[in-house]
């Protein structure tokens, strides 16, 4: 039933010092009119079936936005679920990544065991939250659900704990406190992992900080300013959205930035935004996704729901960035809903992706390739596309 289209990305150079790119897209971005006319229930249940990509937070976001607008939140325990289904989806996602993507880079099988461990460990624990509960519109006056009534389960703790063990060893070598305290470049010197032979390998490339962007995040706006952008512009500003003229990024990278870790802060070889730092930021990325489910499955705490103040407007921070909805409701009836990814504005044809693929450079067509592979992963771990090279 998924209609997730992609993204169709032409990297064009006369020379290997003069990228020229272009986007297109077939994604369904005015797919959200189906809803029209649904109930919630037939609303919630499609969604994450319409939209396979960041599912979870698709569900997550539409189910928050129903509540804004009928205004009847949910209760801190079922929304700190939420928050917790969408931090294992994110964290699924960018360790596939690490775990899948990077090893072709240097030449070395990826490892089976890890990579099963990743998806079908998460994929479980996620199955123990309850997610058909915790989805659903008034999941707070069910009577079934159990693990939000009581708490984190000692068998859900210790089925995260081994779990967290296992990934953090296979990616880091060592629990993620023991790697965020430590220095990135003696980490990789080591290689005990495929990820830090991977760091190792990219910090030796001449163009390991190539496709750095002057496009800036995102700034803060207010709900009802975007609201007001979105009912007047509606699938015109979903498609291809700027912010007074201006692109923007509006990913999980600019998000995570805001995370300051020493580690970062420790290697002489990050500079800008370019690849490398981007690839380091993943693992950083990774790190801090573990320790919020280490607070919220070993030590108990409710994690935060990011809040709108506009009615019918909702967020949830996704493994691709930002994600938004807005829906207006009519007793059980949905009259509209739009959706604003942060893929469309990572990805408007004048946007990050663009400006940083512009700015890579080269020796070889097979550099090149790599360069652009490792950005357009970075900037989105869940997008589908294909990428054309023209050499002139």
């Amino acid at each position: 039933m998924s209609i997730a289209g992609e993204l169709n990305i032409t990297l064009n150079t006369s020379d290997t010092h003069n990228t020229r790119c272009q986007i297109s897209s077939s994604r369904p971005l005015q797919a959200s009119h189906v809803f029209t006319g649904k109930t919630i229930d037939q609303t919630l249940t499609m969604i994450p079936l319409l939209f396979n990509i960041c599912s979870k937070a698709q569900a997550v976001t539409a189910v928050r936005a129903i509540e804004s607008a009928k205004q009847t939140p949910a209760t801190p325990q079922i929304e700190s679920t939420r928050e917790a289904l969408i931090a294992l989806e994110s964290l699924r996602e960018q360790a596939l990544r690490v775990a899948m993507d990077w090893p072709t880079f240097i030449k070395v099988a990826p490892e089976s065991p890890l990579l099963s461990h990743i998806a079908m460990g998460i994929s479980k624990i996620m199955k123990s939250l309850e997610t058909s509960q915790s989805l659903k519109y008034l999941a707070s006056s069910s009577k079934t659900l159990s693990s939000e009534a009581q708490g984190i389960t000692k068998a859900q703790n210790l089925q995260w704990k081994t779990f967290s063990e296992t990934i953090s060893n296979g990616i880091f070598g060592s629990s993620t406190t023991t790697w965020l305290a430590s220095d990135l470049d003696e980490w990789a010197n080591q290689e005990q992992t495929q990820a830090a032979s991977f760091i190792h390998w990219l910090s030796q490339k001449t163009w390991k900080n190539a496709g750095e962007s002057t496009i800036t995040e995102l700034p803060a706006i207010d709900d009802s300013a975007l609201l007001n952008v979105l009912l007047a512009e509606q699938h015109q500003f979903t498609s291809q959205p700027v912010w007074k003229n201006q692109c923007h990024e509006l990913s999980w990278f600019t998000h995570q930035q805001h995370n300051k870790q020493n580690l970062i802060a420790k290697s002489k070889a990050l500079k800008g935004n370019g690849i490398f730092s981007r690839m380091v930021a993943r693992l950083v990325e990774i790190a801090n996704l573990i320790t919020v489910l280490d607070d919220f499955f070993i030590h108990h705490e409710t994690l935060t729901a990011p809040k709108s103040s506009a009615k019918g407007l909702a967020y949830s921070h996704a493994a691709r960035g930002r994600l938004s909805h807005y829906i207006n409701v009519e007793n059980n009836t949905v009259k509209k809903l739009l959706i604003l990814a942060p893929t469309e504005w990572n990805f408007h044809p004048q946007g990050v992706t663009k400006d940083s693929l512009c700015n890579l450079q080269a020796d070889n067509e097979r550099d090149l390739r790599q360069q652009a592979e490792l950005l357009i992963h970075a900037i989105d771990p869940c997008v589908g596309y294909t990428l054309n090279m023209v050499m002139n």
